[in-house]
């Protein structure tokens, strides 16, 4: 029998399903609600904070999207029950949304989250409903734009019908087709042509050698031919079965209305076909390269370069490198496009089972240039769609009821044939259900939200820390409570803005996630779930204080923490058994609690469970055979003001021990008791923890926990064991 100590130089990878016996030292059993940064270790995750209530009774199915205008403006738009609302996301505001033309555009969808698709550009979110079929006008129809509603967004753009060149200030509207007339005649070349005909003849030219047979039409106009339209034609786009726009107004309102569209000008179905979406759905709408992009069948659509109204060709007789593009993705199989996302020379695309590339080249985005190409070859779950995050690209693949994530990476700039599964450790980790996934690209972590589990989000973070190796790749979940639904999220400048199902309506909460995040009025995080500040008031008759809260929290859950007004007992608990609850919003305690400002909120836990422990050979391959007995456990922490520790020796029967280590004796060891958190001012402390076990490797179980107010981060771990081998070399 020999006595010998194994180190867990980290903690930071997260949750492993894997056998004990081939798990990364820094991986463990389970991870609940922490945050692993590679350079701190495994905290308590930061709490989500209150920001605003968004409607009093939550809509059973809600689209969201985040529109980041800049650092001082971002708003969310939630499109539910027919009609879209914006909020202010600083401050909780709902800002004024009118539709002039009406919310007809947002009546066919049955599947809100599904059937919506969002981009925004500068102030212009352009909304579209994948259950619309787009179509043009009828030959003849009024083209003219009404200018009460249309929108548009290029301020310059060639000339109107009165032959008046558009310019800032001047028009926001596309002018509508010149009048058409009727075919004069047909000539074969452009030198037959009459030369004296009277204003508005329209011939057409069919063409011959010398000019590849290509047939275009012109009309004499002051005294000169110009290329026109073939007369008789469907040329003009029905705005009205189109992406429609959201706009930010100067006043800070918003104007949901059709965007206008440009009618074509120039020649007929054969040399200036329809745009491709014309009879289809669009499916996604991105911009790339100056251009709008919508996604359509099997079909990428590309707009007039600055020109993202306009998906004719400008001349019939030669091909701009500005004008419109469209290409199709062929596969073997029925590769109906769902989702793109764009990198740096290229747009990334998914159909339910092909993911293609497009690129352009080095000479720029034309016609002759684009090229796309099947890439990969795995069945996605098209409602989370393709998330970027840096250079790699994400994506959910379900089966058999439960996610995988899977990163596509261009190493080296080249198009990859293969996306890295990175849930290959944790393949049932990740309840199935997956509709959004969600980059923080500084952060280095990827937000899975999901409808097996809506009450959680599963978080992915990362590191590499060469071009093709990871330091870290780290799986584990948060949990925001029973009857909590997670119904969207997004990532702005440092914060991740969840919209929040709650049995009190829907809410708008945020969790900071930078490092060092403080609310006002503490010098420490507090860390409670819905977390906000309220004055008191007391009742000097009854010796109590009434406190009004801004929701209506889980009682049991509910805690409320003195600020830095409260001399000598900033951030301690009052305590939860003196709460006596007036209404399901309002709360007394007794004695005067009025200093100032109370925190509050309700409470989470926090813990981190260990894989089970393994003496390993000079190889790093365990040792299965002879017992290892586990004596002992060191857990080494900064920056903590409480922990448990949870230890079953025979994998039940849990011992626990509470810790508050800036009250640990230097020799002796230990004080228990967490009732100092309700009487004295926290303190945080640094150091390292050794406690009893003696169970045990293969049933021994060991967990830290931490379900108070107050933060604790671990950095490592030691262990010591007994191990003892029978047999005989």
């Amino acid at each position: 029998m020999s006595l010998t100590s194994k180190t867990i130089p980290s903690m930071i990878g997260g949750v492993s399903q894997q056998s004990d016996l081939v798990r990364s030292p820094d991986q463990m059993q389970d991870q609940l609600n922490g945050w692993s940064d590679i350079a701190t270790g495994v905290s308590k995750r930061p709490p989500t904070q209150l920001v605003a209530k968004l409607m009093a009774n939550a809509p059973a199915d809600a689209f969201v999207h985040a529109m980041n205008r800049d650092i001082s403006e971002q708003y969310i738009a939630i499109i539910a029950d027919g009609v879209i609302r914006v909020f202010d996301v600083l401050t909780g505001e709902e800002r004024p949304v009118e539709a002039p033309s009406g919310w007809a555009y947002l009546s066919t969808a049955t599947d809100y989250a599904a059937d919506f698709d969002a981009v925004t550009v500068a102030d212009y979110t352009f909304v579209t409903n994948r259950k619309v079929t787009c179509a043009l006008k009828p030959a003849g129809a009024d083209t003219t734009p009404d200018n009460d509603y249309q929108l548009w967004l290029n301020k310059t753009y060639g000339v109107d019908a009165n032959g008046v060149e558009f310019g800032p200030g001047v028009s926001y509207q596309y002018a509508p087709n010149p009048s058409q007339g009727f075919l004069s005649g047909t000539v074969q070349r452009f030198d037959k042509l009459p030369p004296t005909p009277s204003e508005g003849t329209i011939y057409q030219v069919r063409g011959d050698d010398t000019s590849d047979f290509i047939s275009y039409y012109v009309v004499y106009r002051a005294g000169a031919w110009e290329e026109c339209l073939k007369p008789g034609m469907a040329n003009a786009i029905d705005a009205k079965t189109m992406p429609h726009a959201l706009i930010r107004t100067a006043d800070g309102s918003f104007i949901f209305a059709p965007f206008s569209w440009a009618p074509r000008r120039v020649g007929d179905e054969s040399n200036n076909p329809n745009p491709g979406f014309i009879g289809r759905q669009i499916q996604r709408v991105l911009l790339y390269q100056n251009r709008l992009g919508f996604l359509f069948d099997e079909s990428v659509g590309l707009s007039e370069s600055g020109q993202f109204g306009n998906w004719w060709r400008m001349s019939q007789t030669d091909y701009l490198d500005t004008d419109p593009i469209e290409t199709t993705a062929t596969s073997t199989k029925v590769a109906k496009l769902y989702d793109a996302v764009a990198h740096a020379d290229g747009i990334f695309m998914t159909s339910d089972q092909t993911q293609f590339a497009m690129s352009n080249g080095e000479i720029g985005l034309t016609a002759a240039s684009i090229a796309i190409r099947p890439a990969t070859n795995y069945t996605v779950n098209t409602k989370a769609g393709l998330t970027a995050c840096g250079s790699e690209i994400y994506f959910a693949v379900e089966k058999s009821g439960y996610a995988s994530v899977r990163e596509y990476t261009r190493l080296s700039g080249s198009d990859a044939t293969s996306a890295a599964d990175v849930t290959a450790h944790c393949p049932t980790f990740i309840p199935g259900g997956v509709h959004a996934l969600v980059a923080a690209d500084d952060l280095n972590a990827i937000f899975a939200l999901t409808q097996g589990s809506p009450q959680s989000i599963f978080v992915y973070q990362f590191y590499w820390s060469s071009a093709d190796e990871k330091a870290q790749s780290a799986w584990h979940r948060w949990d925001f409570g029973s009857g909590t639904e997670i119904v969207a999220a997004t990532y702005l400048q440092g914060l991740l803005y969840i919209v929040a199902k709650r049995g009190d309506g829907l809410w708008l909460e945020k969790v900071e996630l930078q490092t060092g995040a403080t609310p006002a009025n503490v010098d420490h995080d507090i860390y409670l779930d819905r977390r906000t500040a309220v004055q008191g008031e007391l009742s000097p008759t009854a010796q109590r204080t009434h406190f009004v809260l801004p929701f209506k929290p889980v009682k049991d859950r509910f805690r409320m923490v003195r600020t830095n007004a409260f001399t000598g007992r900033a951030e301690t608990l009052i305590d939860p058994q003196s709460y006596e609850w007036v209404s399901d919003t309002e709360v007394r305690v007794p004695n005067s609690e009025i200093a100032g400002p109370v925190i509050v909120g309700e409470g989470y836990e926090f813990a981190l469970e260990f894989s089970k422990q393994f003496i390993r050979d000079s190889a790093g391959v365990a040792k299965t055979t002879g017992r290892t007995q586990v004596r002992s456990f060191t857990v080494n922490y900064t920056g903590s003001a409480y922990f448990k520790v949870a230890v079953a020796p025979y994998g039940t029967d849990e011992t626990v021990e509470e810790i508050i280590p800036s009250k640990l004796a230097e020799m002796t060891g230990r004080t228990l008791g967490s009732d100092t958190l309700k009487l004295n001012q926290p303190g945080y402390h640094t150091g390292s923890y050794r406690f009893l076990v003696m169970g045990q490797n293969i049933h021994t179980r060991i967990r830290l926990v931490n379900d108070t107010h107050v933060g604790s981060t671990f950095v490592s771990a030691e262990w010591e064991a007994l191990y003892h081998n029978r047999a005989r070399a």
